[in-house]
């Protein structure tokens, strides 16, 4: 029997039990923001990512499935989460762990750490936003010393002269981190960008996701795409944003 016999003899039986069959199409642009970065850079081969706050290394996971011909280079300054992240890959050698908060100075800084390590931050926690940040409200003053780079400086010194993918989620950093990039940026050396934005404030002294905005358009970069907004009874919380050369 042919496929298209067969075709009209599952779409004559799903009618006659009452289902109606229809071709599946593709997500739609905008629902999986994983998903609009692979098409996005789909026009050339992906060699170079950068993970920007990587943690324990789910994001890592998931881009070495979308681009297993890229080496990943992954930022963890958190000593705790870089060594899990580190053993996590340790058989991998696309996956390239570096122990470093990425900034707008090469040197050292204070890491404001909390029991919640997913919003530890070179920016002291907003009390009045405890809740909505997730974090915990104990030792908010509490810090470590940890490694401090700038993404100019680590690519002059790994000899990269582009990043096809960057994510950053470094809790309020990222203003300070596309500071250090400025060389990179104004080559419009990095091909994507997908940032955690913040509208309320979570961190004092962070960037909202305006003054990122301001930063990436004067460099000719555009919002591509918001994704997974938090809201509630407050007004936006924050969000994940794609940006890509104009």
């Amino acid at each position: 029997m042919g496929r298209r016999r067969i075709s009209r003899a599952l779409s004559a039986l799903f009618d006659a039990m009452g289902y109606t069959v229809r071709r599946k199409r593709p997500p739609s642009w905008g629902s999986d923001a994983f998903l609009d970065q692979e098409r996005w850079l789909r026009d050339a081969p992906v060699r170079v990512v950068f993970d920007v706050g990587a943690n324990d290394g789910d994001t890592v996971h998931r881009y070495r499935e979308l681009f297993p011909a890229a080496a990943i280079y992954a930022f963890e300054p958190f000593e705790e989460s870089h060594r899990r992240l580190a053993e996590r890959f340790a058989a991998d050698p696309q996956v390239r762990p570096q122990h470093a908060a990425v900034t707008n100075a090469t040197g050292t800084r204070a890491l404001f750490v909390n029991a919640v390590n997913q919003t530890n931050s070179l920016l002291p926690l907003n009390p009045d936003e405890i809740d909505r940040a997730r974090a915990s409200s104990e030792h908010l003053d509490r810090t470590v010393t940890v490694p401090a780079i700038t993404l100019d400086a680590f690519c002059a010194r790994e000899r990269l002269d582009r990043i096809d993918l960057l994510k950053m989620d470094i809790q309020g950093g990222e203003g300070m981190a596309l500071e250090g990039a400025s060389s990179l940026l104004s080559r419009k050396a990095i091909r994507l960008l997908y940032l955690e934005v913040l509208f309320a404030e979570l961190y004092k002294g962070q960037a909202y996701f305006c003054d990122l905005v301001r930063v990436l358009d004067r460099h000719g970069y555009q919002t591509a795409g918001l994704y997974n907004l938090v809201i509630d009874e407050r007004g936006l919380g924050w969000a994940d944003a794609i940006f890509r050369p104009r």
